[in-house]
């Protein structure tokens, strides 16, 4: 006999920051009896997840489900992914909707058909998928608000040659003179601030049609949730739910959902840490996190290495196998090591969300991905804002520039050589200067709005969700 449960098919797309926010969710609806859960990987990552993986109590019905790919990535999207994306992109497009239609009639078959598909943005073919078996598909925005208004505004960005520009990458002269001010619901912003795909010169043609596609997809979604706040983004959650209607919500930050401050993570957290971190003064460390992808050369190390030691501040690093293109030398890394190891702690992977609600948290250097900026955020700590590429240099923008809760360096990770002492510079203005006690009133400010929006009984973000859940059932 088929369930009456209504069967809700997550999949999201294939990196450590995407998996986090769309766990959090499957969490969420997991909690309401009505609901089946079914956590798509591709295979590899799905191999490495269930090793970490700890099912929450009470939560039976959110199963882990598995469709072959090609690709072998059991820690997610990584830097030779993102280097290669077009191959990554065709191969996806082709392989991935097979395994999805015979992963949901397999279920089926079963008695367990799926009621609607949540997936990531980034995952427009999972729309082709739904329609096939004619059940909604409902989009899980994992970045920001302002990010949506971007990909709404492609058609645009394009017939301006603002993007993808058949002239090739803009100069770094025009790519900082030139400003968009056109984006509705986000305020002007220059051409390098826009999400570094846009820019791209290699790839471009797939990256033009991948977002040519993708843009008026989102129309077609029953719900599209984006993992933010109102009270941070306002004028743009005014303006997308004026052009997609009431079902355009925030439902972030989502990683407040979970009681246990903890992301389901690909890689071991060396909680120790924490224990180091006690130890500290009230808001004296400096947390340092490039992400999952982003990799640093051997030169730029060796400067942020040199920075941290003049600064003299407490540092908790966290330094994956693969963060230095081409490895460390052991002479270089050991004696680093040495001179530091009374004024720093070194991790490959940090339990990130106890991290940054520890009271000895002063402020984090990042990548910008999203979940780092809105945990910060929502934690009260300001950014030394660092990006790799994506949404990330747009992320930054919003960081320093909008918000006023942090600083940027003159370059991001991918563009050149940042001297020790403008990073030194940087964390003495975030961490000693009366600016950075203004960035910290401001991240505080806004970490009680970023709690506010998930309050059970008034928050914005939380009685979205509510809704979201009340139409899905509708759908048994």
């Amino acid at each position: 006999m088929a369930s009456s449960k209504v069967h809700v098919l997550a999949v999201p797309a294939a990196a450590q920051g995407h998996i986090s926010p769309m766990i959090h969710l499957c969490k969420f609806i997991a909690q309401d009896p009505s609901f089946t859960i079914s956590l798509v990987n591709i295979d590899s990552l799905h191999d490495e997840f269930i090793k970490h993986w700890v099912a929450p109590a009470g939560l039976e019905d959110l199963r882990l489900h598995s469709i072959p790919f090609s690709w072998k990535l059991p820690q997610g999207a990584d830097a030779h992914t993102m280097g290669n994306y077009a191959d990554y992109a065709t191969a996806a497009a082709r392989e991935l909707p097979g395994g999805l239609e015979n992963l949901i009639r397999k279920l089926g078959e079963e008695g367990d058909p799926v009621s609607c598909i949540v997936s990531d943005y980034g995952c427009v073919w999972t729309q082709d998928v739904a329609d096939v078996f004619g059940i909604p598909r409902i989009i899980l925005w994992s970045g920001n608000a302002a990010w949506t208004s971007l990909e709404y505004h492609i058609p645009e960005l394009l017939e301006k040659d603002h993007i993808l520009s058949s002239r090739g990458r803009a100069s770094a002269d025009e790519a900082n003179s030139v400003i968009i001010d056109y984006v509705r619901g986000v305020k002007p912003l220059r051409l390098a601030d826009l999400p570094g795909y846009l820019l791209a010169s290699e790839g471009q043609e797939v990256w033009k049609e991948i977002c040519i596609k993708r843009s008026p997809v989102v129309k077609r979604a029953r719900w599209v949730l984006v993992n933010s706040f109102y009270d941070l983004e306002a004028h743009t959650f005014d303006f997308m739910t004026s052009e997609l209607g009431p079902r355009f919500i925030p439902a972030g930050p989502l990683f407040l959902l979970d009681d246990s401050r903890k992301n389901v993570v690909l890689r071991p957290e060396n909680e120790d840490c924490l224990r180091w971190m006690d130890a500290q003064e009230h808001g004296s460390v400096l947390y340092i996190s490039f992400g999952s992808i982003a990799v640093l050369s051997v030169e730029q190390f060796e400067e942020l290495v040199g920075a941290l030691e003049a600064s003299k501040k407490p540092f908790l690093w966290v330094i994956r196998s693969e963060l230095v293109v081409g490895g460390l030398s052991t002479e270089s890394y050991n004696g680093f090591y040495e001179r530091t190891k009374n004024q720093g702690f070194i991790v490959s992977w940090a339990p990130q969300l106890r991290v940054l609600a520890h009271p000895s948290m002063g402020a984090f250097l990042t990548h910008c991905g999203w979940n780092s900026v809105q945990e910060s955020i929502a934690n009260g700590i300001p950014m030394l804002g660092w990006p790799y590429g994506g949404d990330q240099i747009t992320n930054s923008k919003f960081v320093v520039e909008d918000w006023k809760i942090g600083v940027r360096f003159s370059k991001t990770v991918v563009q050149g050589l940042i001297g020790r002492a403008e990073i030194e510079d940087g964390i003495k203005k975030v961490m000693d200067s009366d600016e950075g006690k203004k960035m910290k009133e401001r991240v505080e400010n806004l970490k009680i709005l970023a709690r506010k929006a998930m309050d059970k009984e008034h928050g914005k973000s939380f009685r979205g969700l509510q809704a979201f859940l009340e139409d899905l059932k509708a759908l048994s």
